[in-house]
């Protein structure tokens, strides 16, 4: 055990402080409770600050359509997404602050997609899944050169999406219908979740978990789809069949999804699963009482199992807190 006399220790907690303060100014590293909250209100200012941008580039352009001659708009559009882009570029080898960043690439990355939509318009194209693509690769190269874990999760939606909308497209469906398909997201969404096992990211940490959630997030919602669409993705399996077996495997997946998230010590996995879990567990728990049981009883033998599951989840949170500490 290692002893330290009041001044070696005043030494150390100086020179703690003093990393810490760096780490502070340089990256942008939350060291309390209250600098962690105040960066998610500044996260939602960005979402909702690029939000704001989108609504009203779109809004300019209704209000100017029509108006111009026919060649200024795409030089409008593509003048407008190369400033935005430069701009982001610029913002990020400066090391502007990661959320201005993150608002300028939004606003860059909503005016290239609105770019293609007024471009097919223009030219009486007919839409194809080819345009989520695009956007999916815009989102994701910006979200690697700048390090936004926001636009990586919105690219590999999209390129989900994609994936979806081609498969539904090769079998003869109408491609913008592809989620009521949803059995077409599984296979993209699993080998989301599968990525960090093939490649680690070393430079960016945190986009393991943007894949990890993004691949659960699709997988569970996927399976909910399935169990109250009643559509079977396997033939042989009945429609009525396959809704209690779409509703046991989100349970099996959430109860994974939160035991991978302690092994890895990551909270927002585990706030995944467990979401996930209540959902199926009380859709379940419907199909099986509703019908038959005293309405007062169901909803107090839910209350008895919301106070278990807080028990449960109060011993996870604990077990999350050791690792992180050790």
């Amino acid at each position: 055990m290692l002893l330290l006399t009041a001044e070696q220790r005043s030494t150390l907690e100086a020179h703690l402080d003093r990393v810490l303060a760096d780490l502070t100014r340089q990256f942008a590293v939350d060291v309390s409770e209250s600098a962690k909250r105040i960066s998610w209100g500044m996260r939602l200012a960005t979402l909702l600050g690029g939000t704001a941008f989108g609504a009203a580039v779109v809004l300019f352009l209704h209000r100017i359509w029509g108006v111009l001659p026919a060649v200024a708009y795409p030089l409008i559009l593509t003048t407008g997404t190369l400033v935005l882009l430069a701009a982001t570029g610029f913002a990020a080898h400066r090391g502007v602050a990661r959320y201005y960043v993150s608002l300028l690439a939004l606003a860059a990355g909503v005016g290239f997609a609105l770019d293609l939509n007024a471009l097919e318009s223009t030219l009486n194209r007919i839409p194809s899944p080819h345009s989520l693509l695009a956007w999916a690769a815009m989102a994701l190269l910006m979200a690697y050169a700048c390090g936004i874990r926001l636009l990586l999760g919105a690219g590999l939606i999209l390129l989900c999406a994609y994936t979806a909308a081609l498969w539904m497209a090769c079998t003869g469906g109408y491609w913008v219908t592809f989620p009521e398909r949803a059995e077409y997201l599984i296979p993209s969404a699993t080998a989301l979740y599968a990525v960090p096992w093939l490649r680690a990211h070393r430079e960016q940490r945190d986009f393991d978990f943007v894949y990890r959630f993004c691949g659960g997030a699709l997988l569970l919602i996927s399976l909910m789809i399935l169990s109250k669409t009643g559509d079977p993705c396997c033939t042989f399996v009945p429609g009525k069949a396959l809704e209690p077996i779409c509703q046991i495997a989100g349970l099996g997946l959430s109860v994974g999804v939160v035991s991978h998230g302690l092994w890895l010590g990551r909270g927002g996995l585990v706030n995944l699963g467990a979401v996930g879990f209540v959902v199926f567990l009380f859709v379940r728990l419907h199909a099986w009482w509703w019908h038959w049981m005293p309405t007062y009883l169901f909803f107090f033998i839910l209350g008895a199992i919301a106070f278990l599951l807080l028990l449960v989840f109060k011993r996870m949170r604990t077990q999350l807190s050791e690792r992180a500490c050790g």
